[in-house]
């Protein structure tokens, strides 16, 4: 069983608040995100896993980027960092500063990081609600209207008689 050597808690709180500016940053992939979220934590996987109430098997895929998890299972690894699984604006992204302005504290720069990924978000929400107000509702799914003839569907199934003994 290897040794771990624990983390004292102004080295945890510093790397809680890196992850947390990288998320809000939009780079975090998820196995990078996992793994940090684990080692903060400073469990070994199966631990992690018990305390997230997930597989073993499931932390391990995703910390090797080899896992597909639902969002269900992400959003249950997120949760005791606060974080949830969402869209996040692929042409915008909210900067992070390098380092705090002076006089500024770490979690300021993170409120203004929150703000700016919330109006991207909702600027995200508002494109995507104009482009479906766009598509007319009669067009949606109709195959008539585009010169398709509807699909009559599968052969009739025949019923075989039973046999005598």
């Amino acid at each position: 069983m290897s040794t771990r050597t624990p983390m004292d808690k102004a080295q945890a709180r510093e790397r809680r608040n890196q992850l947390l500016k990288t998320a809000a940053a939009a780079t975090l992939s998820i196995n990078e995100g996992v793994r940090e979220m684990r080692a903060i934590s400073g469990l070994t996987q199966e631990e992690f896993a018990r305390h997230r109430e997930v597989s073993a098997r499931v932390i391990k895929a995703i910390e090797l980027g080899q896992a597909n998890p639902t969002v269900a299972t992400l959003n249950q690894i997120g949760q005791f960092f606060g974080l949830e699984v969402g869209f996040i604006p692929v042409a915008k992204t909210a900067s992070v500063p390098a380092q705090p302005q002076q006089g500024t504290s770490a979690s300021a720069d993170f409120e203004t990081v929150l703000a700016d990924l919330r109006r991207h978000v909702a600027e995200s929400i508002a494109a995507l609600e104009n482009a479906a107000r766009s598509i007319p509702a009669s067009s949606a799914g109709s195959h008539r209207e585009a010169g398709q003839e509807e699909s009559p569907g599968p052969p009739p199934v025949k019923k075989r008689k039973p046999r005598l003994p």
